[in-house]
């Protein structure tokens, strides 16, 4: 990292998954100690031989919320999304033992979902007029921002990179609707860079959207990314559906930063980037 000296700095990475693990590896390389949590026994012997201290939690069983994985300088909240994940309800348990702790430093990632679909350009304060239970993902953000402890959220946009290659499992021959809506990804490298950059500059209560500078549309993205991996081509409609774009100016104004894969198309064409098999 820049900016200071992370030697002795301690963080803990609840959920390493696809964004959390390689985020564990490179805060390690930088001189981070690392706690890591996986829901699965197998996942722990991983975990170890990367160098991150493992842990065995489920936030949905409070009993597994072990006090020493909260006993760190940062946190990182970084759960997959899923039914029983997007309940706040689910959320008490962590956010009460997180208050219990030291920790006073959170990133929780959350996603683009939270708005809404009218034809806009979407910016981060645009979820203040939404109401609480409209939307459970906003409502988890609120708890954590209502917590007794700093958060900064991170809205992502659809999530890819390595072996999350565009369009790998859309059904040939199926119809895909939207072809003239405009995407919203971000590949992995440049997540890690916003996480880096949070923690860099110590940035807390804030929030800031997750996506690269251009957003294509749906037909030329994916029919792109079809091509180059070789793929039957994609057959799109061409009814209009409601869009949005989400802007990544506050992002890179306060945190100071250029994406390392601005342009979406010339990101699909550098195969260094991709499993494509």
């Amino acid at each position: 990292m820049t900016g200071f000296d992370n030697m002795g700095k301690a963080i803990s990475v609840l959920g390493c998954g696809w964004l959390g693990f390689p985020l564990a590896e490179y805060l390690i390389d930088n001189g981070w100690s690392v706690k890591g949590s996986t829901t699965s026994v197998e996942k722990l012997a991983k975990l170890d031989a990367a160098g991150i201290k493992p842990f065995l939690l489920d936030i949905s069983k409070s009993e597994t919320l072990d006090a020493h994985f909260f006993n760190s300088d940062f946190l990182v909240v970084n759960i997959p999304p899923s039914s029983l994940f997007r309940d706040v309800e689910t959320y008490w348990p962590l956010i009460k033992t997180i208050e219990e702790s030291e920790l006073t430093k959170v990133i929780f990632i959350s996603s683009t979902s939270v708005y809404p679909s009218h034809n806009q350009i979407a910016y981060e304060d645009d979820t203040e007029i939404i109401k609480d239970g409209e939307n459970a993902l906003l409502d988890i953000e609120r708890a954590f921002q209502s917590a007794d402890f700093d958060t900064t959220v991170i809205r992502f946009g659809g999530l890819v990179g390595g072996v999350r290659y565009p369009g790998r499992f859309f059904a040939a021959g199926k119809e895909l609707p939207g072809a003239n809506q405009p995407v919203n990804l971000i590949h992995l490298d440049d997540c890690i860079q916003i996480i880096e950059r949070v923690l860099d500059k110590d940035y807390l209560g804030q929030v800031f959207n997750g996506v690269a500078d251009s957003h294509p549309s749906r037909m030329e993205f994916y029919s792109l990314a079809a091509t180059l991996n070789g793929q039957q081509l994609l057959n799109f409609n061409n009814e209009n559906e409601a869009y949005k774009i989400i802007s990544n100016k506050k992002t890179k104004r306060l945190l100071d930063i250029s994406f390392k894969h601005p342009d979406l198309l010339e990101m699909l064409k550098d195969d260094s980037l991709w499993n494509r098999t």
